[in-house]
């Protein structure tokens, strides 16, 4: 009997670092998370001018559910948090192609679950000067990545911070600030 031996995908290390954005630009970044025994979810977005200072972020519980669910209602309430903030022109980067293939695909969603946040994201994006979505790996995501994990410690619902960045999301700011680089191992053929 023959098995079946898959190919061998070579992969190469990449070293990746948060890139501030453009003066007069503004950066947004998205992240959700889902506790998998528990089912619970979250999310978390910060906002930094073009030289990674903090402009405002937020956390939010959002109870029990998938984490599509977590990334597009993560996305929503960035954007609104911009929007509140008076940023026009805004980067938008995130860690869940899926999301970003959702808000960028151009058919009908109406059958989707999510077409009502996704629709909500579209048009909220829209009311922006320039506003630009684009997938990112994890590792340049610390930021986001923190706080949507802190939204298990906080009760349902959303928690802004304004002007004060949190203590604990303070290294991972300074790491960013600084251009930390953070490796990721992809297979050779998209490096």
């Amino acid at each position: 009997m023959n098995a079946y031996t898959p190919p061998k995908i070579d992969k190469v290390l990449i070293s990746l670092v948060w890139e501030p954005p453009d003066n007069g630009w503004f950066k947004l970044n998205v992240d959700g998370s889902r506790r998998f025994g528990a089912g619970t979810i979250g999310a978390g977005s910060v906002i930094r001018d073009s030289r990674g200072g903090w402009l405002g972020g937020f956390t939010v519980n959002l109870g029990i559910g998938q984490i599509l669910d977590a990334e597009c209602w993560g996305l929503f309430f960035g954007i609104r948090l911009a929007i509140d903030k008076r940023v026009s022109k805004l980067i938008i980067e995130m860690d869940s192609a899926s999301v970003v293939q959702l808000i960028q695909m151009t058919d009908a969603l109406h059958s989707h679950p999510l077409a009502g946040v996704i629709s909500n994201c579209r048009e909220v994006m829209n009311r922006f000067d320039c506003c630009v979505l684009r997938h990112i790996y994890r590792e340049t995501n610390g930021v986001a990545d923190c706080l949507a994990k802190w939204s298990y410690n906080v009760d349902l619902g959303l928690y802004t911070f304004e002007i004060q960045v949190p203590t604990w999301v303070g290294s991972f700011l300074m790491d960013d600030m600084l251009r930390v680089p953070r490796t990721r191992a992809i297979c050779s053929n998209f490096a």
